[in-house]
């Protein structure tokens, strides 16, 4: 199966192109204003150094937020173009889902942390299965990094870049029950998007372009969602 995965929920957006368990390429970006102005071609880029054809994607993965507005805004746009142009089925995915998994296997508390502006960050709560899977536990919320922090009450691996924005917070405040990883803010990877979408394709949670939503956790955000329209081939 090939799959291309978008995330542009944050400030470093992650393409990534996978055939079955195989990545074949990955650009990971940061930008100071928004993705728009680099997606495009790097999207074509990365098929063309695989010598792949929009007619050759059989799954397209997007991360569904929570994020940046914006962000979520154009990935979705973003994706649910290409898919209408090439007739292949869509799965969204929770940027929290992607960061989870991130950090499998662990014994510990997972939660995801990304910056919801505000004084505010969007948050989960996940724990391993014995089977190696990934169960969230809490549904995603928001929440000030203090009233979250004063909540978990255990050992807990938190990343994500609300980590970065709040550092008095998780990491002093949080003491020994901080774990975070070296790289605790780092990027969502495209191809931890890629390989949960496929698992869901599996079961068979493969979805049309109209009915991918973005996961808006404030009233604010949703209010301001504009409407998406399918576009055409960007590489043709």
């Amino acid at each position: 199966m090939r799959v291309l995965a978008l995330d542009t929920a944050t400030e470093i957006g992650a393409i990534a192109l996978v055939e079955d368990d195989l990545l074949l390429a990955q650009i990971q970006l940061r930008v100071e204003k928004t993705h728009s102005q680099h997606l495009w071609r790097t999207i074509c880029f990365l098929l063309a150094e695989t010598g792949w054809g929009l007619e050759q994607i059989d799954l397209w993965a997007v991360s569904t937020g929570p994020g940046s507005f914006t962000g979520v805004r154009i990935g979705l746009a973003t994706v649910k173009g290409l898919a209408w142009v090439s007739q292949k089925p869509v799965i969204g995915v929770s940027t929290l889902d992607v960061l989870a998994w991130s950090v499998t296997p662990t014994p510990y508390l997972i939660c995801p942390i990304l910056d919801a502006r505000h004084q505010e960050v969007f948050f989960a709560f996940y724990r391993c299965t014995p089977e190696g899977s990934v169960r969230m536990i809490r549904e995603p919320g928001h929440e000030s990094p203090l009233a979250l922090v004063q909540q978990i009450r255990e050992p807990a691996v938190f990343l994500g870049n609300g980590v970065r924005r709040y550092p008095e917070i998780f990491r002093d405040r949080s003491g020994p029950r901080a774990l975070i990883p070296e790289f605790g803010s780092h990027p969502l990877s495209g191809v931890t998007l890629a390989a949960i979408a496929q698992q869901r394709f599996r079961r068979g949670e493969g979805r049309s372009a109209g009915e991918v939503s973005p996961l808006y956790l404030r009233p604010a955000d949703a209010e301001g969602k504009k409407k998406e329209s399918p576009g055409g081939n960007p590489c043709a």
